[in-house]
């Protein structure tokens, strides 16, 4: 017997024990493909196919969803406790249950309460100490009369006896199967079947705090469930019933059952230095135990990868494990999580999906399926936490490019009434992994795994959260402000697109000026994607350095002194961001960009200076190639812009640069501001004109005492930087000889 393989007593009874191992394994569709050789991407598809294809009816689906949006009442009570007992009857294929609901009335005077369960399944009585309570049934809605009014805080319970087969095909929570070796009964209820099989507050945001779960089938069945197996109670007859008891919250979608001829084994997970274990069992389909056993095997090394990643195991007082079932796929109910019976079931990956999912999905989940990637993408990253503890930082990169999603479509799934829309496999489980690994690649694994404590610790634990939740304690753990990261990555579209080059020169201090050009091409939305680019630096001398640099307009010079020459640049070689890149030739190019250039000020003499890098640098052509400077100001060809202008206002011109060698040419738009000056050159009185009054104040204030002007550059008209007899000249000669026209001064203050 494998050593993994425990048998398991409790009261001095052998509860299961099966060890049957078959030399073939039987194959399904899903065979088809080598599990261990597909990529990330492949197997996310098969997952978000999985759980999709549940749910064929498209106009039922609907139909329930417009109907929950008018279910108010649910929202005024609080569900503390669930009592499920069932009956499973594999012969005739129907369930005879009844399901205690104990509650807390939140802020309203409750009377009457609101349960979901499809109008299929059938009503035989709704109890309380031994009373009877009515009750009605509207459509997919069960209405219980509690008899009362109960007042906010006060808590109530009661008892729903049902009994049907539950549906199929459409909307379809619990399914009754045939295989091999014989017939599984099992549950899938993401996202809203829970009600397809029993009656709950089938929602997102009401954990009920505790489950207690009794569940008799035949004995030749072995029953796995959530939480902790108490005990099996075998009367004399042919059934037994398995006693679960769940002392963690968990929502409705994740009570589970699954229920066959299982080969059931045992492992442990060691931790506190071996002080404790984790109870780990596996109940797995005949024909599959042993290509099982290295599969599931690699549990306990998976726990102490993502217990150090992420935190100690969110349910250590109970169990962890996994259940084949039919539905394919994989599906990630707490503490037991369910897998397909083929060899997808046992992938490598699939298994640290799922589990990555006990932390993200399970302790902590969404709240509304428009944050599925709260679970899916935080799942999908969870593979590649193992896959760097497993293999390293090569393998941990390489696999996150294996799901590197090209595609549209924003990753908050703002149509939840289509279920495939909600497990868009590319969106949910690929964009949203990178969501998470570009968070770490931005802040650091420092303050990542700061982000990642203060969510484990939130007030969301054991609870659910929405993506703006998640946003706030990560803002409040790291000191980010990440409203620009969210609006792009989550409620944005596709990628960016960097276009750039690089050039590199002796520095006019110091070592080397390094210069990056970048320019973003894409024209989705966002057009401008925010974000933080690593730069690896290679010198010429041997060694590298990382620049990491904020690119945020849709063109942008990156300049930086470095100490050597440099004899390559790569941008973001480690891929910590989502994207598109094109390295081109750097040729000529202009670094002075748009918002470089100096407001103009009217009247006054106005200098810049355009600057080019690249090609020939002995001889750049300038010339204006389109739009206008202001009048009075021309561009030299040397780049410089010059002159004095009377105008006010806005201007846009081109300007064109080309090298002597004729190795490059580039052009830019710029726009050039000019401000209207305070006063007009001359007009020293400062009464809106220039005439022989100025004259008299200025001869008045330089030979007889008399008053300062108000404004002096409006009296310094030659531009010399001070105001004396040559001013008065000038003045004179523009008045009565045709003189230059006034200058604004440049006198300091």
């Amino acid at each position: 017997m494998n050593s993994h393989v425990k048998h398991l007593f409790a009261g001095g009874i052998l509860l299961f024990i099966v060890v049957l191992s078959f030399g073939t394994v039987v194959a399904d569709d899903a065979d088809l493909v080598d599990w261990d050789k597909a990529s990330p991407s492949e197997i996310h598809q098969r997952l978000g196919q999985s759980k999709a294809e549940a749910l064929l009816d498209q106009q039922f689906y609907r139909k329930l969803m417009a109907q929950e949006k008018g279910v108010t009442n649910q929202t005024a009570y609080d569900v503390l406790h669930y009592d499920i007992e069932m009956r499973i009857n594999d012969t005739t294929e129907w369930i005879y249950g009844r399901v205690g609901v104990t509650a807390q009335v939140l802020d309203n005077f409750l009377q009457i309460i609101e349960l979901d369960l499809l109008s299929n399944m059938i009503v035989d009585s709704v109890t309380t100490d031994s009373s009877q309570l009515s009750y009605s049934r509207n459509g997919d809605i069960l209405s219980v009369d509690l008899g009362r009014a109960f007042e906010p805080d006060e808590q109530f319970t009661f008892d729903v006896y049902y009994n049907g087969h539950p549906s199929e095909g459409g909307f379809q929570g619990f399914s009754f199967d045939t295989r091999v070796t014989g017939k599984v009964m099992s549950s899938l209820s993401e996202p809203y079947f829970a009600r397809s099989w029993w009656p709950c507050k089938d929602r997102m945001d009401d954990k009920a705090d505790t489950y207690s779960i009794a569940i008799e089938v035949d004995t030749s069945f072995y029953v796995a469930s959530n939480g902790t197996l108490d005990s099996v109670v075998n009367p004399l007859g042919n059934t037994h019933t398995y006693y679960y008891s769940v002392s963690y919250p968990m929502v409705t979608y994740l009570f589970s059952l699954a229920i066959s001829k299982y080969t059931v084994w045992y492992d442990e997970y060691v931790y506190n230095s071996g002080a404790d274990t984790l109870p780990l069992v596996h109940a797995v389909y005949p024909d599959w135990y042993s290509y099982s056993l290295p599969r599931y095997g690699e549990t306990p090394n998976m726990l102490a990868a993502f217990e150090e990643a992420f935190g100690a195991y969110p349910f250590r007082n109970e169990k962890y494990g996994h259940a084949n079932f039919e539905w394919g796929g994989g599906m990630e109910h707490q503490t037991m999580t369910s897998m397909g019976g083929s060899s997808f079931g046992f992938s490598l990956p699939v298994v640290a999906h799922e589990l990555g999912h006990q932390w993200w999905g399970d302790m902590i989940t969404c709240e509304t399926w428009t944050d599925i990637w709260l679970n899916e993408g935080w799942a999908s990253y969870s593979e590649a936490v193992w896959t760097l503890a497993d293999e390293g930082w090569s393998a941990y990169r390489s696999y996150m490019n294996s799901m590197a999603y090209t595609g549209g479509g924003t990753i908050y799934r703002a149509d939840t009434t289509d279920v495939w829309s909600i497990f868009h496999s590319g969106l949910a489980y690929d964009k949203g992994a990178w969501v998470v690994h570009m968070l770490r690649g931005m802040v650091g694994d420092s303050l990542f795994f700061a982000g990642i404590d203060a969510y484990y610790n939130s007030e969301h634990q054991h609870g659910s959260a929405t993506t703006e939740d998640f946003k706030n304690v990560w803002e409040a753990a790291t000191g980010w402000e990440l409203d620009f990261y969210f609006d792009q990555w989550i409620y944005g579209t596709y990628r960016p697109d960097y276009d750039w080059a690089w050039l590199v020169e002796p520095s006019d201090s110091t070592g080397y000026d390094l210069y990056i050009w970048i320019e973003q091409m894409q024209t989705s939305n966002p057009q401008v994607f925010t974000m933080p680019v690593p730069f690896v630096v290679s010198y010429s001398g041997g060694g590298n350095d990382t620049l990491k640099l904020w690119v945020d307009q849709d063109e942008m010079f990156l300049r930086a002194n470095v100490p050597s020459d440099v004899s390559d640049v790569q941008l973001d070689p480690a891929d910590w961001v989502l994207k598109y890149e094109s390295e081109e030739a750097f040729g000529v190019r202009l670094i002075t960009m748009e918002d470089e250039v100096d407001t103009a000020t009217q009247y006054t003499p106005y200098s810049y200076a355009l600057e080019a890098k690249g090609g020939d640098t002995s001889n750049y052509l300038f010339v204006l190639s389109g739009g206008s400077l202001p009048q009075g100001l021309t561009l030299s060809e040397d780049g410089v812009i010059s002159g004095t202008t009377t105008e006010v206002g806005d201007f846009s011109f081109q300007a064109y640069v080309t090298d002597n060698a004729k190795l490059g040419a580039d052009w830019r738009t710029y726009s050039l501001t000019v401000a209207e000056a305070e006063g007009i050159p001359g007009d020293v009185v400062s009464d809106g004109s220039v005439n022989v009054s100025d004259l008299t104040y200025l001869a008045a204030y330089l030979f007889s005492g008399g008053p300062d002007p108000v404004n002096p550059n409006t009296a310094d008209v030659n531009a010399d930087c001070s105001v004396n007899v040559q001013d008065l000249t000038y003045l004179v000669a523009y008045l009565f000889e045709s003189g230059a026209e006034p200058l604004m001064g440049c006198v300091q203050p």
